[in-house]
């Protein structure tokens, strides 16, 4: 089977995010939670006397993780304005042994799954990760159906070794 894709700036973004743990919109979502519940307990009748640096040290700390995320985001665009591969159209191609990334106008790459370290996935991208610092991302918009999908995730997954520690 094969998809045929093209990335873009934010593909890339999600999968830098993504490749560090970074998942933006539930890191702001737990932050701003945070930040609610201890205001609400700021004005209940129930007082600790370090409430207001909690508060501080929580929004100060969601601040810190936002300004993190914008790096991560700028060197990103940065890395993919730089790379005129990451524009090329790509076709990634598998069957039970691995997967084929193949840029136009570029170097061939085969990935077999054995060899494959971990495959991490979010709304936007699949990621497949084979090392430290070395990764492909493929847009979910590459699949024309979630039949296709769904093939490649089992083709990924059902390959790999456990990782370390599960049996």
């Amino acid at each position: 089977m094969a998809v045929e894709y093209t990335l873009n700036a934010e593909d890339i973004t999600s999968a830098r995010l993504l490749a560090i743990g970074i998942r933006p919109k539930l890191e702001f979502g737990l932050f701003a939670a945070s930040v609610a519940a201890l205001l609400a307990w700021s004005v209940s009748p129930w007082r600790i006397t370090i409430l207001p640096l909690l508060i501080g040290l929580t929004a100060s700390l969601g601040a810190f993780r936002l300004i993190q995320i914008g790096k991560v985001r700028e060197a990103a665009l940065a890395a993919f304005r730089r790379n005129p591969t990451l524009r090329l159209p790509t076709t990634a191609e598998w069957d039970e042994r691995g997967v084929t990334i193949q840029p136009a106008g570029s170097l061939t790459e085969r990935i077999l799954w054995t060899e494959m370290q971990r495959l991490r996935e979010n709304e936007r991208v699949i990621l497949l990760l084979e090392g430290v610092g070395f990764s492909h991302a493929i847009p979910k918009r590459a699949f024309p159906n979630k039949t296709m999908l769904d093939a490649f995730r089992i083709a990924a997954r059902g390959h790999r070794p456990p990782a370390a520690g599960k049996r």
